[in-house]
């Protein structure tokens, strides 16, 4: 049987050398597989190594309450209390979530072979001075466990990361400057991160209407999101994904649409439409390649799609770049 990891949350520690008046930190943690044995880097144990074999579980121990973000970027995250079972944050691949992290114990447990998530720790008065009174307004709930030390998570099923929120993480893991330039960029972006997390359009709609759905229907739409993620340059039918789910179209349209906050094929287009800018912009690849690469065999029908979507002509973002 292989020991159990322990991570112990020295708040001191943590926020030494952060940003944003030392109130946050951020962090990346990765899981990799090889010949059945499981290793993980980005977290700071207790004899300080950075390497370790382990069994999908770390226990986790905080000296103070903390707020935490995580980002699964790939692979699937699921946090829990020891002390109190029940509550149980789940977060799917391409999935986020926001919760209250208590200081008694808890478990950090990790599934799939090859695990990738960013993870943002923030100092309870730090989002309470950021959003000032729309805090109060739209969190009353959090501000209430805040004050009362209780347990809380902003979703009961989390949500799907929002493009231009993977956009931001992005841009911060692969922060091109060094020094006092380097401090103030991340302070930057670490700030919008929060802010359109927080108070952005999907954010602030699904946080004031919970989704309530049997959890082993929220997994099936999960299942579909990820189909749909993985072959977009495939033609994606209703009745193929209503089969992947397990249930009818209309119940797939009508859940879907609550869980993601748009009709299917609307968040289908978005998808491909931020994976073709990614093309353009990241990889340097022509227009017609990156309509071929989502699934557009007519780059007309593309850019008529794109523009729809994105308010501006592919042609608009090839120029951009090549400047």
């Amino acid at each position: 049987m292989r020991p159990v990891l322990y991570k112990n949350i020295c708040t001191k520690d943590l926020f030494r050398g952060s940003y944003i008046n030392n109130a946050v930190q951020y962090n990346t943690v990765e899981v990799s597989n090889k010949d059945e044995i499981a290793f993980i880097t980005g977290i700071d144990f207790t004899n300080n190594k950075l390497l370790f074999e382990f069994d999908s579980e770390i226990r986790v121990k905080s000296d103070e309450h903390l707020i935490k973000f995580h980002f699964s970027l790939e692979g699937e995250y699921s946090y829990q209390p020891l002390s109190h079972i029940k509550y149980l944050v789940q977060i799917p691949e391409n999935h986020c979530n926001m919760f209250y992290y208590p200081t008694t114990e808890g478990r950090d447990i990790f599934f799939k072979s090859n695990i990738k998530v960013f993870e943002i720790y923030v100092k309870p008065k730090l989002l309470q001075k950021l959003l000032g009174t729309d805090f109060a307004t739209g969190f009353g709930k959090l501000q209430d466990a805040i004050t009362n030390s209780n347990s809380f998570v902003l979703w009961d099923k989390s949500k799907f990361i929002p493009p231009q929120i993977r956009s931001y993480i992005n841009e911060i893991i692969q922060c091109p400057y060094t020094g006092l330039v380097r401090k103030k960029y991340l302070e930057s972006k670490l700030t919008v991160l929060l802010i359109d997390f927080m108070m952005g359009r999907h954010t602030a709609k699904i946080s004031k209407n919970n989704v309530k759905l049997l959890n082993s229907d929220y997994l099936a739409l999960v299942k579909v999101e990820a189909h749909i993620r993985n072959n977009l340059k495939e033609p994606l039918k209703i009745l193929d994904l209503s089969e992947i789910a397990g249930f009818n179209a209309t119940k797939l349209k009508r859940d879907f649409k609550k869980v993601y906050g748009m009709p299917v094929f609307k968040y289908i287009t978005a998808l491909r439409m931020e994976f073709a800018k990614s093309l353009i912009t990241q990889d340097g690849v022509s227009i017609a390649h990156a309509a071929y690469e989502v699934g557009y065999a007519n780059p007309q029908h593309f850019t008529t799609a794109f523009k729809r979507t994105m308010g501006y002509l592919p042609s608009e973002l090839k120029s951009a770049v090549e400047q």
